[in-house]
């Protein structure tokens, strides 16, 4: 593990640091200032080669320490520096030999660097070696009986300098880790609020296409129908024929109608769901709305199977599907046979309408599919189905739509279309 002072300063109650120096770069300036004070005038033998030596050898030990921890501190340099430092600091030691003092701060200071600075088993390392150097030189100085109160000063001071410097780099580890994760933390949340926002974008987009198919499926539904009932009274009227009255009196019924689907749908923003009492009474509803305004058309609609046991949403999704593909044929395909068919099984639902138009057989590219077909194809696919609209050989449209059925619906008879075509043509003329 490469050696970092960087622990070595210790932030303030604002969260930056101490310049030139930290709080422990000052504590251990002045701790090598009164040592060598101490050294300087405790000894009464020191001579002037001692006291020249002791004096740059401190001063040097100090301009090291600055290197070390206000200067770039890369790996190499940091070692170096290290080492250098921990020469000098034995080499003062030795002073005490040529008429210099002893300096006895010195190295439990060095010892706090390397504390500080380093894992704690290098730590240890040279930490250990500073302190044997230290003790040998005591024992070879010292003699009679100061020599053993010496070493009790000397053991336990550098023990509780070594402890707590490895405690406050350990703290400090915990700092920067603490740091760190609160760094990424922000990163997540920013990364979150990101998503958030796409998320609800894209639920603002999919609302949009959702309002989008409602108010075509309805709406739509309603005011072609009666723009074709209104056209058909005009030429009716031009003929004096007598079934303008039935025929405007269709047409306000869907108005009706249509202005109550825009009442349901104000107030839900989601039109009621005509197939949650009879499924296939609404198919045959629109199939008799469809006959009202095109007599001239015959239609034939076919249920097999379970359709009303269906899901809500699919139910719903299968009857705009209808509804859609029979307002294209009264717009665009003139036919005379139209075969809507919805066979419901374990597993999927498959609805075709098929019709004998001219579409198909011109190729007239002014009727290719449109928004209808665009918003028919996407509720299905929220659904996990598909849906194709496209001209038979020769002549005619078919639309054919498949959605897949969780495995619970169970095989029903036939349902007879005439009698759903003629209960509710009898409904509605009641």
């Amino acid at each position: 593990m490469q050696p970092s002072l960087s622990s070595f300063r210790v932030p303030t109650s604002q969260g930056g640091s101490w310049d030139p120096s930290s709080l422990m770069d000052i504590a251990a300036y002045v701790s090598v200032g009164i040592g060598y004070l101490v050294a300087v005038v405790a000894n009464t033998g020191l001579t002037p080669l001692g006291l020249i030596l002791q004096t740059i050898g401190s001063v040097a030990w100090l301009w090291l320490f600055w290197q070390l921890t206000v200067t770039d501190r890369a790996p190499r340099r940091t070692l170096l520096l290290t080492l250098a430092m921990i020469a000098l600091t034995i080499a003062i030691e030795q002073l005490a030999w040529l008429g210099g003092g002893f300096d006895w701060l010195l190295p439990m200071v060095m010892v706090s660097v390397i504390a500080m600075g380093y894992p704690i088993g290098r730590a240890l390392l040279l930490g250990g070696g500073i302190w044997l150097v230290t003790v040998l030189t005591l024992l070879g100085l010292d003699s009679g009986r100061s020599m053993i109160s010496d070493l009790m000063l000397v053991v336990p001071g550098f023990i509780f300098i070594f402890g707590f410097s490895a405690v406050v780099r350990y703290q400090f580890e915990l700092r920067e880790r603490a740091e760190a994760l609160v760094a990424q933390l922000e990163v997540a949340q920013e990364q979150l609020r990101a998503h958030a926002r796409e998320a609800e974008e894209l639920a603002v987009s999919r609302e949009r296409n959702r309002m989008a198919r409602e108010i075509h499926d309805t709406l739509g539904h309603y005011l072609t129908l009666l723009a074709v009932q209104l056209e058909t009274a005009l030429k009716l009227e031009a003929h004096g024929d007598a079934r303008l009255h039935a025929e405007l009196t269709e047409a306000r019924r869907v108005a009706t109608e249509c202005l109550g689907e825009v009442r349901r749908s104000v107030a839900a923003l989601r039109p009621a769901d005509p197939t949650a009492r009879s499924f296939g009474e609404a198919l045959a509803r629109v199939v008799a709305e469809f006959e009202a305004a095109l007599p001239e058309t015959e239609i034939v609609l076919d249920i097999e199977g379970p359709a009303q046991d269906l899901p809500p949403e699919r139910r719903m999704a299968l009857y705009r599907c209808a509804q859609e593909s029979l307002t294209n044929v009264r717009k665009h395909a003139h036919a005379t046979k139209v075969l809507v068919r919805l066979r419901v099984d374990d597993h999927t639902a498959d609805l075709t309408v098929l019709d004998n138009g001219d579409a198909g057989a011109t190729g007239d590219k002014e009727h290719e599919p449109g928004f209808g077909l665009l918003g028919m194809r996407e509720r299905i696919a929220l659904l996990g189905g598909t849906a194709t609209a496209a001209p038979e050989p020769g002549h005619g449209w078919r639309v054919e739509v498949c959605l897949p059925l969780p495995p619970r619906l169970a095989a029903a008879p036939a349902v007879s279309a005439g009698e759903l075509v003629a209960a509710t043509a009898a409904g509605d003329a009641q």
